[in-house]
């Protein structure tokens, strides 16, 4: 019987993983010597997966290895096999140092599954413990998660919030790599934010202290945000060389995939952008042209066709990025990557006018978006349905069916795309959203200019300084339409936009003189005295312009 005793007592204090090799797979992780780590836990998977428990160091062992997986370790599944072999009445047992990493463990597991709540939940309880416990470094790793959770849900100020306690963390607690993986996930929520200078700032920062590890996740998710900042600065081609850079880091390891999927999707979005500014460039170009010679707009046509070559070109290889990223997504049930690939691919068809696709592609995007009440997702996928709509009413106005329902759905996504970005802190989601809105509002069934307008101040609100990407030049064109549609005068519509046909400057003064006199005329009750005094003109001139336009008897 005592036999049996000793015997139990041996098998519960078995120690499959050392607690030496736990501490040393802790310090490659802090000083990001990803692969000699990783090397030393491929050797040791086999003693991981033993782990049960009754195994010393159990827990430990599991949130150890959550933070491998994070890092860039493939496990082949191994960590949610072994956390099943973890009920809920198996836990009262465990060390309250095991029970905390257990939830470090599953917490790892549900940001995987973009449950980004249950995620939240499982960390909220790690810093309550491991700050009772004092352990600051299991604080600090939960802190860093948390921040990205709250990112991925677009509340970018939390994020921020405790981005920045995290980081003097890590400085007091001597950990600079840790620190300066963190200023990186600080520089994206200080960009969001309208700071592009501060968040390139914090980047070359992180990127001095990292160079020379081989922590190609961070390394290649700062050449990111550099392509990030590009492209909001309107630098398409620069944008283009950065995703590249980062293409080539997550590369280097098989289980980046996740991340070179995210790349792919940002230079399809960076290659989109450039065609888009190249077509604006043919029709600014082609417009001016249209006075030329024959011979000289042979040589344009010439021309034209080359840039219009160009511009599919960067079309089509946006699509085989974002179609390279759609695969990778779809076999990693990855929600949110592939909702971006649908959104992503939605605005090149409607760009190539194929809008039943387009139309498809955002559908596909919303749903997947609402699995997970990602908002940030179904807001983009709204706007993108709204646009389509739009396209449709446009396209079907005087044909025979009613195109009346397609403008009202245009309205009814325009307006779910606001109040989706609302719930966000996206900044520029939500002056998207606006401008979406506002487009609608100023088409020629609603024609609502003065609501068009408020959507119109609301986007430039938001948008602050950024000022020079595909999201200002939008915001420019609703403008423009603005300022179009409440032009009922052809004259002074076609006069907006440049065009004065073959008369004279002299002429054209006429004309609108001959026009604003008429419009006071009928504002102020047709009386001449009020136009003469409202104008500072004289009566006679005001009855001389009356009679030349019918308006007054000789």
């Amino acid at each position: 019987m005592q036999g049996i005793v000793n015997t139990a007592q041996q098998a519960s204090a078995k120690t499959m993983v050392s607690w030496d090799l736990l501490q040393q797979l802790r310090e490659y992780i802090q000083e990001r010597q990803i692969r000699p780590g990783i090397s030393l836990l491929e050797k040791s998977r086999e003693d991981f997966a033993q782990i049960s428990p009754g195994v010393c160091h159990a827990g430990v062992a599991l949130g150890c290895l959550a933070q491998w997986l994070d890092v860039g370790f493939e496990d082949g599944g191994l960590l949610s096999e072994l956390l099943g072999r973890f009920p809920k009445s198996a836990r009262p047992a465990l060390p309250l140092i095991d029970y905390v990493h257990l939830r470090v463990a599953e917490a790892l597991v549900a940001m995987r599954r973009e449950d980004l709540s249950e995620a939240l939940r499982h960390l909220e309880i790690v810093l309550a413990i491991s700050n009772e416990i004092g352990d600051q470094r299991l604080f600090l790793i939960a802190m860093l998660w948390k921040a990205r959770c709250l990112r991925k849900a677009g509340e970018y100020d939390h994020a921020l919030q405790i981005t920045r306690q995290g980081i003097q963390l890590a400085g007091e607690l001597r950990l600079p790599y840790v620190a300066a993986v963190m200023r990186t996930l600080e520089s994206w929520m200080v960009f969001q934010n309208g700071e592009p200078k501060e968040a390139t700032r914090i980047l070359q920062g992180a990127e001095a202290v990292l160079r020379d590890t081989d922590d190609f996740i961070t390394l290649g998710n700062i050449q990111s945000a550099y392509g990030r900042i590009a492209l909001r600065e309107g630098r398409y081609d620069h944008a283009m060389q950065y995703f590249d850079a980062s293409i080539d880091y997550f590369r280097r390891r098989p289980s980046l995939r996740a991340y070179l999927a995210r790349s792919l999707t940002n230079i399809a979005q960076a290659k989109r952008f450039l065609a888009l500014q190249l077509r604006r460039t043919i029709d600014a170009h082609w417009e001016r042209q249209k006075s030329a010679d024959a011979a000289e707009k042979r040589l344009d046509k010439r021309d034209k066709a080359a840039q219009l070559e160009r511009m599919h070109e960067l079309l089509k290889s946006a699509q085989e990025h974002l179609a390279q990223a759609d695969g990778i997504y779809r076999k990693s049930d990855n929600h949110h990557g592939a909702g971006n690939v649908d959104v992503s691919l939605a605005q090149i068809h409607l760009d190539l006018g194929n809008l039943e696709q387009a139309d498809t592609r955002a559908s596909d995007a919303f749903e997947l978006g609402s699995t997970k009440q990602d908002y940030l997702l179904m807001c983009r996928a709204r706007v993108v349905q709204a646009m389509v709509a739009n396209a449709r009413y446009e396209e079907q106005i005087g044909e025979s069916d009613d195109p009346s329902r397609f403008a009202q759905l245009a309205h009814d996504c325009a307006r779910e795309a606001v109040d989706l970005g609302e719930r966000t802190e996206s900044r520029r989601l939500l002056a998207q959203a606006h401008i979406c809105h506002g487009m609608t509002l100023v088409n020629g069934f609603f024609n609502n200019t003065d609501a068009a307008r408020e959507c119109c101040d609301r986007a430039e609100t938001y948008l602050g300084h950024d000022r020079h990407d595909a999201l200002w030049h939008e915001l420019e064109i609703l403008r423009e339409r603005i300022l179009h549609s409440g032009i009922e005068d052809p004259n002074l519509r076609a006069w907006s936009q440049g065009a004065v046909g073959d008369k004279s400057l002299q002429q054209v003064v006429g004309d609108f003189e001959e026009l604003l006199i008429r419009k006071v005329w009928e504002h102020e009750g047709r009386k001449v005295s009020r136009v003469a005094t409202r104008l500072a003109v004289s009566p006679k001139k005001v009855r001389r312009v009356l009679r030349h336009l019918g308006l007054l008897a000789g």
